[in-house]
């Protein structure tokens, strides 16, 4: 980001000289204008309203999240239909879902009738279905047209959306897909039959993330949506999937982190937004931990005739938040790139039942030292073997629980139609301390108490 153009513009905003501002904003290209938007610690609206439809179309959809809150609902509902005329459907449907409903019926008034009936239709499906993120902007032409016949459909198509459509062909076997390169240079009285391509299909109530998991098993640049009935509802484009791929990459993240998905950056976000997508989580956090308090009032008596356990909790506990922490972040990205489904469990299972207990004799090794190495004025009368072997078979033990708590919980999450990913550290790590108590006290009540 240039700083010079940035005072430049802040300068000519603060002497509310609008013609030079203009001027000044003419000659730069959407990115650069985006940037000094995001930059601008006030006269955002007003910058944004100085430049051109055409180029609000392209700076509305590249300028931050913050930064777009801030303008659109301050925006004439008229500015808005204007510029929203330059962009696809389905991004104009993405800036009309985020503006206020106040003025969602203002700004859908203000469209052409034909436009505003494929975005109204494109508004009934929820935002992260595919019906919310595919494109209205196809031709369906008959299988046994020609090219030189569906060129001049194309045209006629183009003059009046002014967009180049994707053609698609339905048949008995399914939809197939005509890429325009091939139909460029393909002979006039070609089939299109014979020059189209099979295209795979996805249900508009499908979850995104399920549109992910086909576009890439597939290995397809566009997916054609369908409705009960297999009629074609529009399509989905791979910049729509890149898209799609960072949104569900960030709400995993934030998942798995105890944290709610934001949509601005960190720094861009409100310190109210911030706190409120973390105190949620971290109440249930806390809630659920108060019951380690529970487990040890239980095994009170054990820590007051051999206080040396309590030294040890920590090291015993944390090992199974660990492990299942681990665990949970393997699985989860391997369920999220399609490697594991639910079907697979039972190889999950017995896999992870090897690696905890492989894992769990080799951090119970470590504890076996450490306990055994441990002063003797430290542990009072308790013998420094026997609390060795404690330490090492708790540690091999809340390991492998840890591990297998891990890898199960994203399984039986998805399995009861959550995210995966709401199986997070933090929850795995919470479960996994309360139980920890209970197998270490349980242990030292076998060799020691």
């Amino acid at each position: 980001m240039d700083s010079t153009l940035l005072h430049r513009v802040d300068d000519l905003l603060r002497a509310k000289n609008d013609k030079e501002l203009r001027q000044a904003l003419n000659p730069l290209d959407a990115l650069t204008i985006a940037d000094i938007i995001d930059n601008l610690e006030h006269g955002k609206r007003k910058t944004f309203t100085l430049i051109p439809p055409e180029k609000q179309a392209a700076v509305v959809k590249i300028i931050s999240e913050n930064s777009r809150d801030i303008i659109l609902p301050r925006l004439p509902s008229d500015m808005i239909s204007r510029f929203l005329h330059f962009l696809y459907e389905d991004d104009a449907t993405d800036i009309i879902q985020h503006l206020p409903r106040r003025l969602r019926g203002q700004v859908l008034h203000g469209l052409q009738e034909d436009r505003r009936k494929r975005i109204e239709k494109l508004l009934t499906f929820g935002p992260e279905t595919a019906g919310g993120i595919m494109d209205l902007n196809f031709l369906e032409v008959e299988p046994n047209v020609t090219v030189q016949s569906t060129i001049e459909s194309l045209q006629k198509y183009t003059k009046i959306h002014k967009q180049v459509p994707t053609v698609l062909v339905q048949t008995p076997k399914g939809i197939r897909w005509l890429q325009s390169r091939i139909l460029l240079t393909a002979s006039k009285q070609a089939s299109v039959l014979d020059l189209s391509q099979s295209v795979s299909t996805v249900l508009h109530s499908a979850d995104r993330e399920k549109v992910l998991d086909v576009m890439e098993r597939e290995s397809s640049d566009i997916l054609c949506v369908i409705d009960e009935e297999k009629k074609m509802l529009g399509i989905i484009h791979l910049n729509d999937l890149l898209r799609v791929a960072e949104a569900e990459t960030s709400e995993d993240v934030y998942r798995m982190g105890a944290v709610g998905a934001m949509n601005a950056s960190y720094l861009e976000s409100k310190f109210s937004t911030i706190w409120k997508k973390r105190v949620g989580w971290l109440s249930v956090l806390f809630v659920a931990e108060l019951f380690t308090f529970t487990a040890l009032t239980k095994y009170e008596s054990s820590i007051a005739s051999v206080t040396a356990l309590a030294l040890f909790l920590p090291l015993c506990i944390s090992t199974g938040g660990n492990s299942g922490s681990q665990a949970a972040t393997l699985i989860t990205r391997a369920m999220a790139l399609g490697h594991v489904t639910t079907k697979d469990w039972w190889r999950v299972l017995r896999r992870e039942l090897l690696m905890g207990l492989a894992l769990g004799i080799a951090l119970g090794v470590v504890g076996f030292v450490r306990g055994a190495l441990t002063p003797q004025s430290a542990l009072g009368s308790v013998d420094r073997f026997m609390i060795g072997i404690v330490i090492a078979g708790s540690v091999a033990a809340i390991c492998l629980w840890g591990t297998l708590v891990g890898s199960m919980l994203p399984m039986i999450f998805r399995k009861m139609g959550f995210d995966p990913a709401y199986a997070s550290s933090p929850f795995v790590a919470t479960f996994v301390d309360v139980t920890g108590i209970v197998i270490y006290f349980t242990i030292a009540n076998i060799f020691i108490v």
